[in-house]
């Protein structure tokens, strides 16, 4: 099963693909977005997280959406569900960015409700975790604001993280 457009009252959301590869490199090198996410693309680093992130399509039947506003049609940014390796775990993570202009509207705690239904009524998952670097407030407010819970403090990819998990309601 795959869920390749998704809706909430101002986002539309597309499966990542190749065809997406402009609005994905552009969010890679905005130094604002990235900041949180590991730092600037170069193409290179762009190519290769565009496809792994298409993979996971292949791999598990779902993935991250490119979003965009429904009543303009702009990009707003990336967010769903993927499968990763957390302190040597495979867990299921509920991954968001935004563009800038749409920092603070509420967007990304819009768009996670959506995934989390769709992790958890569509695909049945127990649990899911959201990570991030321990200096990103706002990133760790969209979590709380979506009913996860503080876990535990993290190394990832050598950087200080906080690990939040939400449990699926009907488990």
């Amino acid at each position: 099963m795959q869920i390749e457009i998704i809706e909430t009252s101002r986002l539309r959301g597309e499966r990542v693909c190749e065809s997406h590869w402009n609005l994905w490199f552009e969010m890679g090198r905005d130094s604002r977005v990235m900041a949180t996410l590991g730092g600037i693309w170069n193409p290179g680093k762009a190519v290769e997280k565009l496809y792994w992130n298409c993979e996971q399509w292949v791999q598990y039947g779902h993935g991250l959406w490119m979003l965009f506003d429904k009543a303009t049609g702009s990009f707003t940014g990336r967010a769903g569900i993927r499968k990763v390796v957390v302190n040597a775990n495979e867990e299921v993570e509920l991954g968001y960015a935004l563009m800038p202009e749409y920092w603070g509207k509420g967007l990304a705690v819009e768009i996670g409700q959506k995934a989390l239904s769709v992790a958890f009524e569509q695909f049945h998952y127990s649990n899911v975790v959201c990570f991030t670097l321990t200096d990103n407030k706002q990133s760790e407010r969209v979590m709380q604001k979506l009913g996860f819970t503080y876990e535990s403090n993290i190394i990832h990819h050598n950087e200080p993280h906080v690990l939040y998990r939400y449990q699926n309601p009907a488990t």
